[in-house]
């Protein structure tokens, strides 16, 4: 068996934070991964969703920044302008003592409530200078990827939540320990079917496509939230760390393959509609 189908095993006899097999031994599920795979747990990947056109920017600071970094990118933006300006201020802080905005923000899918609601046209796409360009589209819409265990002992201030860190109910909880990350997080709430989003060439085995909240079974009541976990990185991420950018369409791969030319950077390039509304 794979490991990708042990672990869909896993989670489709999971009912709540244990697994609960034939032989009526309930197995937590990262003592099943040390049973079967020692101290190997599943690769988690991080999210970092930007407008395509904004790449030869990435290209040429090789790195991608904070909000409120020191020497901020100018880019296109597709969120809501007051949820921004609340991860800017006290209301939503690391342990570090530090707004959200310091840090490049990572979600652990790219399947979430924020590129569906971008998906169904109801977020403006802004022009660095602020203006309204139309609606945001995913269509237009790339995702860096990388693997979270990347950033062990690579030198950079991070915190990962366990749900949207501009959460007010639930509160976000942090932790900035790799080896909490699997109990840290719902993760049956990402892994169970129908799963999308695959992408092979790096390992990532993809999450389901369900990311609204409802009320029973009662583990769905903040799945939204819970969906919506960050990965956050201090003033900003070299493009090193990444393993690959991600497109919808070959045409807006073959664009980001155009820019990416005559630069130092040279990062895989997928075409994953899967990864997408």
């Amino acid at each position: 068996m794979t490991f990708s189908a042990i672990v869909r095993l896993l989670t489709y006899c999971r009912c709540d934070s244990s697994a609960v097999f034939t032989l009526g031994i309930r197995v937590d599920r990262t003592d099943f991964c040390t049973i079967f795979f020692g101290a190997i747990l599943p690769q988690r990947f991080i999210f970092r969703m930007t407008y395509y056109e904004d790449c030869p920017r990435f290209f040429a600071d090789g790195e991608l920044r904070s909000k409120n970094h020191l020497q901020p990118q100018p880019c296109h933006q597709a969120n809501y302008a007051a949820i921004v300006s609340r991860r800017g201020g006290p209301e939503f802080m690391t342990p570090a003592g530090r707004v959200i905005n310091d840090y490049v923000a990572f979600y652990f899918s790219p399947l979430t409530a924020m590129s569906f609601t971008i998906h169904r046209g109801n977020v403006d796409l802004l022009s660095p200078q602020g203006c309204v360009l139309g609606k945001a589209t995913m269509d237009d819409r790339i995702f860096f990827v990388a693997n979270a265990e990347k950033f062990r002992n690579a030198g950079h201030e991070f915190w990962f939540s366990n749900v949207a860190c501009n959460s007010q109910a639930p509160c976000p909880q942090f932790s900035s320990n790799l080896d909490e990350m699997e109990n840290h997080i719902a993760w049956d709430l990402f892994d169970e079917a129908p799963i999308a989003g695959r992408i092979n060439e790096i390992g990532y085995t993809g999450c389901t496509t369900w990311q609204h909240n409802r009320d029973k079974p009662t583990r769905y009541q903040n799945r939204r939230q819970k969906r919506m976990a960050e990965f956050l990185v201090r003033d900003a991420v070299p493009l090193s760390m990444f393993d690959c950018i991600v497109t919808k369409s070959d045409v807006i791969k073959t664009a980001v393959k155009r820019m990416m030319r005559d630069t130092d950077i040279n990062l895989p390039i997928y075409s994953k509609p899967g990864c997408y509304y």
